[in-house]
């Protein structure tokens, strides 16, 4: 099995002429925040929500990968290629507009999230939720 991890942390507001726009600014003042859909493989495969971090387990090979908000909002399809036992780490975001984006996670960031949640540099992320494409986390082999 080989794992995709995808990371979705809470950034500061900043003001900015795509932030200021009356809908983005009602909904910052409200904290509405919306969960994205994770679409694997031209399927969807969970949602993600502001500070949470999700684990899908699949099987080796090439898997393509995109979030969703709603029904017209996309982000950039992203192709994975997975080897036995590897896990990538993917960030999801927001763009000035209101659109998911996605995109590998550097070794800074991973680090610079981890130190967020106040977690040593090897521990693993908060609100980490397994997920697993073909079985159950109870059925896997040890």
């Amino acid at each position: 099995m080989a794992a995709i991890r995808i990371i979705r942390p809470r950034r500061p507001w900043s003001a900015t002429p795509a932030t200021v726009l009356p809908t983005a600014l009602l909904v910052r003042l409200f904290r509405l925040h919306w969960s994205y859909t994770v679409v694997l493989d031209h399927r969807a495969a969970g949602k993600i929500g502001v500070g949470q971090a999700k684990v899908f387990d699949v099987d080796p090979g090439e898997h393509s990968l995109r979030m969703r908000f709603v029904l017209l909002r996309r982000s950039k399809e992203i192709r994975v290629s997975l080897k036995e036992r590897e896990e990538r780490v993917l960030l999801c975001g927001t763009s000035g507009l209101g659109s998911p984006t996605l995109r590998e996670a550097s070794p800074h960031d991973v680090t610079e999230i981890r130190e967020a949640a106040g977690q040593p540099a090897g521990g693993q992320p908060a609100g980490v939720e397994p997920t697993s494409d073909s079985q159950p986390a109870d059925s896997q082999p040890a």
